[in-house]
């Protein structure tokens, strides 16, 4: 009687440890012993009891332990266990997708997927490196670096690339303002402007030494710039039409 007893307490404790095995290979993704799946058979037999279990989705599968795992709309076993998707991408019918801008597109390996779609980070100078990283004007995108002219050479912090160089457009005679824009000999750009630039003149008006103003009554500058008209008697004398009142005029000309 008492063996009887004591073979059931045994056999019992037995069946215990064995539904105990099952169900910890089951409760999380990957055990520690657990050898990696080689395919989606092969990972269902690792775990019986994930491999039997009942899910809503008839076509869901285990993948490392995790029962249910819908292998055609999940971005970490998108088409089979353990193929994950890119940053952004999304699983559809168990190929990894991307769905910027409103289209479906598979990006190739050597492009990303941004909000707007697939760009080739290592050359699109509007996606250079990585989705939303744009050059400079003027700059190039050469192996995912934004680089200026063949040198390549890469423009600092407020310097934008000018052909084949880097330019700060604020104080560069050469490229004053913008590329290609040359002060005049011996004129300094300072705040992107040349020395005696103006800005701002309207109809009617002439730009004498950075300053906007009417030849025709201007006595600064009357009928050009740096014509002034002269004082008579202490009376400074005005610029009528471009002509300093009081001057004698011959044919136009100055006497």
């Amino acid at each position: 009687m008492a063996k009887s007893v004591l073979g059931s307490v045994v056999r019992l404790a037995s069946m215990m440890l064995l539904v105990s095995a099952i169900l910890s290979g089951c409760s999380s993704k990957g055990g520690t012993n657990m050898p990696p799946p080689s395919d989606n058979k092969g990972d269902m037999a690792l775990s019986p009891a994930c491999a039997s279990m009942k899910c809503e989705n008839p076509a869901a599968i285990c993948c490392g332990g995790e029962p249910c795992v819908d292998i055609t709309a999940s971005t970490d076993n998108c088409g089979g266990c353990g193929k994950s998707c890119r940053t952004r991408e999304s699983c559809n019918n168990g190929n990894c997708v991307c769905l910027g801008g409103g289209r479906v597109a598979t990006c190739p390996a050597s492009s990303a997927c941004c909000s707007d779609g697939c760009h080739d980070v290592a050359s699109d100078v509007q996606n250079c490196g990585g989705c939303g990283v744009a050059c400079k004007k003027g700059e190039l995108c050469e192996s995912g670096q934004c680089k200026c002219g063949p040198s390549g050479i890469s423009c600092k912090a407020g310097q934008v690339c000018c052909g084949a160089v880097c330019s700060d457009n604020q104080n560069d005679a050469n490229n004053c303002g913008m590329c290609g824009k040359a002060c005049k000999p011996g004129k300094a750009c300072k705040n992107g402007l040349c020395e005696g630039e103006c800005i701002g003149c309207v109809a009617g008006e002439t730009c004498c030494d950075g300053k906007c103003v009417n030849l025709l009554n201007d006595r600064d500058n009357c009928g050009r710039c740096t014509n002034a008209c002269k004082d008579l008697l202490g009376i400074p004398l005005p610029c009528l039409f471009g002509i300093c009142a009081g001057m004698k005029f011959d044919m136009g000309t100055d006497m």
